[in-house]
């Protein structure tokens, strides 16, 4: 990628801008003749319009251009008309309503063209910086072709959720550099055990074969000796198997340190943490409610969390995810609306029976790790369900975060906890 500043004047007409006067207006490019016409309410539906497509980057529209259509074609093009107000008050007018927009000020790069003659106009850049944006009125609006539109429902939704997924990632991004460091010192004392051991145990390999070497060569030159050489051979023999035994089982050691470290287990709870948002968020698409959204704040919360190095917390809470993903598995990917209540009891410190009163219904019970278990049944909703797996694998989490993985008791004995 070219970091170079680009340039923000022009003397006379760049070359970008000249394309666009030549296409006309469309839905890539926009056409304003006075100042005055730009508003907040453009600059955000602009900034929603690149938000909504992956491929494109950013929104341009031209102030001080008017449009002239071709008698012989029939086609429309810009003409530059020229800044009354002058360049340098509506550069400044662009910029403050750029800082108006919300939430977040919008990104506008503004470029100044033909500024060597009467006729100058000003090039602006849109880039989105917190989608969706919106006016003072709260207006989340987009283009389509040369008008404009609310964004629909589904619209926003996927705004909101490739914004949040960004700034997860790039969270856990941050995490997984620290934790590569951190195997990465790992390594290096690896290599100084594998030096160690070729120092200590190579050598006496060696010796070993020199003295298998002796003892033949005495049996080829004495015949006499060949019975003593012989059993000389088979002793070195011997202990050479040995010490090839040996250095068998302390690489086989040397592995076992490098993947059963606290490190290694932070890693591979990184990785699981990522999974278990992405099926969250493949589970909830399309699908708010009141519930939901309480349970991907609480499930935001735990795993954006801090990672613990300790090796008993990290395989605890990485069963607990795998079981959660097992049982999510499981079940049919259906629509379904029914309320939560086994939750809201467990968060009120009871047993709700959310199938009382009908027990046709009721289905049968999943077993969860540490003995939990989650309602499961064809009748049930599926992603009803696969809410429940959730919240009872939230639950478990902040259970486990009130009863910490290591505890000491009165004598200063250090105890594991029991499953919830």
């Amino acid at each position: 990628m070219d970091n170079e500043p680009k340039p923000t004047r022009y003397q006379g007409i760049s070359a970008e801008a000249r394309l666009m006067l030549s296409l006309g207006e469309s839905g890539r490019f926009e056409f304003k003749r006075e100042p005055d016409v730009v508003s907040v309410k453009l600059l955000a539906t602009l900034a929603n319009w690149v938000a909504l497509d992956p491929d494109r980057e950013v929104a341009h529209f031209l102030v001080g251009v008017d449009e002239v259509e071709d008698e012989a074609t029939g086609l429309v093009y810009g003409v530059p008309y020229g800044l009354p107000k002058g360049l340098d008050r509506t550069v400044a007018r662009i910029q403050d309503l750029a800082s108006k927009t919300r939430p977040v000020p919008i990104d506008a790069f503004i470029v100044e063209e033909n500024v060597a003659t009467d006729t100058p106009f000003v090039r602006v850049e849109i880039r989105p910086t917190m989608p969706p944006h919106f006016d003072d009125e709260g207006r989340r609006q987009t283009r389509q072709g040369r008008s404009t539109r609310a964004l629909t429902d589904d619209e926003l939704l996927r705004i909101y959720l490739d914004r949040e997924a960004g700034s997860f990632a790039a969270r856990f991004r941050q995490s997984g550099e620290e934790l590569r460091s951190a195997v990465g010192a790992i390594g290096g004392q690896v290599d100084d055990i594998a030096l160690a051991i070729d120092n200590s145990i190579a050598e006496p390999i060696r010796s070993l074969a020199s003295t298998a070497q002796a003892a033949a060569d005495a049996a080829s030159s004495a015949a006499s000796s060949a019975n003593s050489a012989e059993a000389s051979a088979m002793n070195a023999e011997h202990e050479t198997d040995n010490v090839r035994r040996l250095v068998e089982d302390l690489r086989e050691v040397v592995e076992e340190i490098r993947d059963d470290t606290p490190e290694s287990l932070a890693l591979r709870l990184l990785k699981m943490r990522q999974l278990v948002w992405w099926g969250f968020a493949v589970d909830t698409f399309g699908h708010t409610s009141p519930l939901s959204n309480r349970l991907e704040e609480r499930l935001h919360g735990l795993l954006s969390d801090d990672i613990s190095i300790d090796m008993a917390r990290s395989r605890w809470e990485l069963g607990l995810w795998e079981d959660a993903l097992a049982v999510r598995s499981s079940r049919p990917r259906q629509r379904g609306t029914q309320k939560c209540e086994i939750l809201r009891g467990r968060a009120q410190g009871k047993r709700t029976d959310p199938f009382a009163g009908n027990a046709g219904r009721r289905p049968r019970r999943v077993p969860l790790a540490g003995g939990t278990s989650a309602y499961s049944s064809s009748g049930a909703s599926p992603l009803l369900a696969t809410f429940r797996t959730w919240a009872t694998a939230a639950s478990l989490v902040l259970k486990s975060d009130a009863s910490p993985c290591h505890k000491t008791d009165g004598a200063g004995t250090t105890r594991q906890p029991s499953p919830v």
